[in-house]
């Protein structure tokens, strides 16, 4: 998955890199999921189809969709665990947002839990250290669904519209689940003053 590999790249680059996380509600309400694919029983079908595929790249392994499909619920839209991302941000900065991402991200797919449930979100900050009591304020927050909404308008302006994508220095856009080596690559690149190529931001 794009974030274990971003992890990768931080550890292996220390300061000479910065990563600054960003969020992007490709579902953002059960409504609009049931748009897109026509029911929620069919999205929650041909998601899952996807995860499968995710399932069999490097990485990938411990995604679970057979358990996502035994859950009684529909399958979870993505506003409630992008806004608890953002709550995490906001009490604990880059480095919380990044392990709230993650563990919420192991949740919904390893774990197969409900990432739009209140309790399910509380536990997994619980869970990294966050302050229970913060936690929830700042997820019920207007801010906070500001924020999320936020980064997908910088993401729109750009041209970008998918996920993962990773924008190198504002300029060069990388996108899909590609191997960590194309990060190296194009990090080199630019660490030694060269044009990495590919598409670069509007």
């Amino acid at each position: 998955m794009a974030a274990g590999r971003l992890h990768e790249i931080e550890e292996a680059y220390g300061d000479q890199v910065t990563v600054e996380y960003k969020v992007f509600p490709l579902g953002p309400t059960r409504e609009e999921i049931e748009s897109m694919f026509g029911s929620a029983e069919r999205a929650k079908r041909e998601i899952l189809g996807h995860w499968a595929a995710a399932q069999r790249l490097d990485g990938g392994g411990e995604i679970d969709p057979e358990l996502m499909a035994g859950r009684p619920f529909d399958y979870p839209y993505s506003m409630p665990a992008l806004r608890a991302v953002k709550a995490a941000e906001f009490q604990g900065g880059m480095p919380a947002h990044a392990r709230m991402y993650d563990r919420l991200q192991r949740a919904h797919l390893v774990q197969a839990r409900d990432v739009t449930d209140p309790q399910t979100l509380a536990e997994c900050a619980a869970e990294i250290g966050l302050d229970p009591e913060r936690f929830g304020s700042d997820l019920a927050a207007d801010a906070t669904l500001h924020a999320v909404l936020a980064d997908q308008q910088e993401a729109l302006a750009q041209g970008i519209s998918a996920t993962p994508t990773v924008v190198l220095n504002g300029r060069w856009v990388i996108s899909g689940a590609v191997p960590v080596e194309v990060y190296r690559q194009a990090i080199d690149d630019v660490l030694a003053g060269r044009d990495p190529g590919g598409p670069r931001v509007r």
